[in-house]
């Protein structure tokens, strides 16, 4: 291959690469707030959602305790941190082992995938958790950040 060829080759390379960030960049922002249909709420705004993951709301307005659920999916768990709690895993978990520790909260249940925190959510009164925006929705849960 001589060396014009060369060029083209790793100007596509590039090229695809790049091409592969930004649909992944892309995916990182598709998630939503999901909360079991008995929660006595429809819209959560963006402080309460973060309030809520953080520990610091721990009860619905029914004074009903609130059953946090996160993803074990490392994407869709950075995309959650990311647009809606504006820290990093590592200052999250800081976070909840400081509540852990001085007895402020529990720690959070973490389940495999979209699709376990759906079947979770849909069977646990109280319950809120993130899912990616693809994932189908059973009339059991609602999206709560609209």
């Amino acid at each position: 291959m001589n060396g014009a060829g060369r060029f083209i080759l790793m100007l596509c390379l590039t090229g695809c690469v790049g091409m592969f960030a930004i649909m992944h960049e892309a995916y990182a922002g598709e998630v939503v707030i999901i909360a079991n249909k008995d929660a006595p709420t429809d819209n959560l705004d963006q402080d309460a959602i973060k309030k809520i993951f953080l520990g610091n709301i721990i009860n619905w307005e029914n004074n009903e305790v609130i059953m946090v659920v996160l993803s074990g999916d490392k994407e869709i768990h950075d995309a959650f941190l990311k647009k809606y709690i504006k820290r990093t895993s590592s200052q999250f978990q800081n976070v909840w082992r400081q509540n852990l520790f001085t007895g402020k909260g529990a720690m959070s249940k973490t389940l495999k995938d979209s699709n376990a925190v759906v079947d979770y959510i849909s069977n646990t009164q109280g319950s809120i958790g993130y899912v990616s925006s693809e994932t189908s929705l059973p009339d059991a849960v609602k999206i709560v950040d609209k």
